[in-house]
C-alpha cells in the first residue's frame, strides 16, 4: 500500500509540479528550486497496530496540507510516499530500500516502532540520509548518538523512570513485565529494569508476547498466578496490552498496570473501555485537547482544516514531528539535497513549537525530555 497523495496535492497537480521543476539531484543546466520536495516514510497502515501508523500519519498530514495551501516551502510542495509495512520488519526493509533507491526522496519521515525504524538505519547510514521524527523511544535510535537520526520524543528510559517513581510513590516494591518478543520489548524491559533498581523496586518475572498478537492467556497465567506482583509493566501494542489486562482481570488480578507510550492512549482506552481503569501509560507529548497550549491549537486548527474532529496523542506527535522536518527543509541550503536536509537538521538547536520545546540535532544533548503519565486510577 503506497499513498504519494495525502499532504494536499492531486495526482494532476503532482505531475503539472514535477513537469515545472528540476528535481534536485538532476544533472546538467543550471539549477532551479524543486516544485516539489520528496519524502518517504513506512509505518503499519493495516495489521493490529494500523491505528498507530494511521493516526500519526494524520496529524502529519494535516501539517504537511495546511503548509502546501500555504505555498509550500519558498514555494515548493511537500510529497509524502508512504508506504505501509503492517509494524513487519521484512516489509519496512523492502520499503525502505524502495523508497532509497528514488534519488527524489530528500528525507525519510514519520516510521512507526522500534524494529520498523532499526531495520531502515543501516540503509539510512549507507544513503547519508536524515531519518526524521520515527514513533518510537528506543535507545537504538539515542545510543550512540547517530549524525542522521533526529527524535521528537523522549527515549523510552525516560519513560521508564517516570513510571517507577509513580509505583514508588503508590508503594509498589515488586513488578512483572510483559514484553513484547522483538528489539522493541527488550528496549522497554531493559529500561523498566534500570529505573526499578535504581528506586528499589524488585522485577520478578517477565515473559514475552508475540509481535501482532492478542494470544496472551498463557503469559497473563505465568505473570498472575505464577509469580505475584504488585503491578505488571506491558511494553507491546494497544491490542496486545489491552487483550493481556482483560485476561489477568480475569484471573482475579487486582494489581495496577503501566505501559510505554507506544502503545498509544486513545486506541487502548477504546479498546478497554472501563477496564481502563487502573492502568497508567506514559506520554511524550502535551494534552491534544488542551487548546491553551499553542502547539496544541495550532494542531487542532490544521486538523479542523483537515476535516478531523477527532484529537489524540498520536496525531499530535505527528504534527510536532512534521513542524521539525518542515523546519529542517526551510533551514536548508538551496538546492535541497539529502545532504543540505541532513546539514540544517543537524544545526536546529533549540526549538519552541508554542508550548513544547526540544532540541533537535547532534549528539545526545538533543534529545527531548517531555514524559507525562496518563490513565484512570
Amino acid at each position: 500500500m503506497s499513498s504519494l497523495w495525502p499532504v494536499g496535492l492531486t495526482l494532476g497537480s503532482l505531475a503539472r509540479a514535477e513537469s515545472d521543476a528540476e528535481v534536485s539531484g538532476s544533472s546538467g543546466g543550471a539549477s532551479r528550486p524543486a516544485s516539489v520536495i520528496y519524502l518517504g516514510g513506512s509505518a503499519a497502515l493495516s495489521g493490529p497496530a494500523a491505528f498507530l501508523g494511521r493516526r500519526f500519519h494524520v496529524g502529519a498530514q494535516a501539517h504537511f496540507t495546511q503548509l502546501n495551501r500555504q505555498g509550500g516551502v519558498g514555494g515548493a510542495m511537500i510529497a509524502l510516499n508512504l508506504l505501509d509495512d503492517a509494524y513487519e520488519t521484512e516489509r519496512a526493509e523492502a520499503n525502505t530500500r524502495q523508497l532509497l533507491d528514488d534519488p527524489r526522496t530528500l528525507a525519510l519521515f514519520g516510521y512507526v516502532g522500534t524494529p520498523t525504524s532499526f531495520v531502515a538505519l543501516p540503509y539510512v547510514r549507507r544513503a547519508k540520509v536524515a531519518f526524521v521524527g520515527a514513533y518510537t523511544g528506543s535507545e537504538v535510535l539515542r545510543e550512540p548518538p547517530s549524525p542522521y537520526v533526529f527524535n521528537v520524543r523522549a527515549s523510552y528510559a525516560d519513560e521508564g523512570r517516570k513510571m517507577v517513581q509513580a509505583m514508588k510513590a503508590a508503594g509498589v516494591r515488586t513488578v512483572n513485565v510483559m514484553y513484547q518478543a522483538d528489539m522493541f520489548g527488550r528496549s522497554g524491559l531493559e529500561a523498566i529494569k534500570a529505573a526499578a533498581t535504581e528506586q528499589g523496586i524488585q522485577v520478578l518475572a517477565s515473559a514475552t508476547v508475540k509481535r501482532n498478537t492478542e494470544s496472551v492467556a498463557d503469559v497473563a497465567t505465568e505473570l498472575v498466578r505464577k509469580s505475584k506482583a504488585d503491578a505488571i509493566f506491558m511494553v507491546s501494542t494497544y491490542a496486545t496490552c489491552a487483550a493481556f489486562v482483560k485476561s489477568a482481570r480475569g484471573l482475579n488480578y487486582r494489581g495496577h498496570f503501566y505501559t510505554l507510550s507506544f502503545a498509544g492512549l486513545e486506541p487502548l482506552r477504546e479498546a478497554l473501555g472501563k477496564s481502563l481503569k487502573g492502568v497508567t501509560m506514559a506520554q511524550v507529548v502535551p494534552d491534544p485537547t488542551d487548546a491553551a497550549v499553542p502547539v496544541v491549537a495550532a494542531y487542532q486548527q490544521a486538523m479542523r482544516q483537515a476535516g478531523e474532529k477527532q484529537f489524540d496523542s498520536i496525531s499530535l506527535e505527528g504534527f510536532i514531528a512534521a513542524r521539525i522536518m518542515v523546519e529542517g527543509l526551510r533551514h536548508a541550503k538551496a538546492p535541497l539535497t539529502r545532504a543540505s536536509v541532513l546539514e540544517s537538521l543537524a544545526h536546529l538547536g533549540s526549538q519552541d513549537l508554542g508550548g513544547f520545546q526540544l532540541n533537535v540535532g547532534m549528539g545526545s544533548g538533543a534529545q527531548p525530555k517531555f514524559v507525562e503519565l496518563k490513565g484512570d486510577k
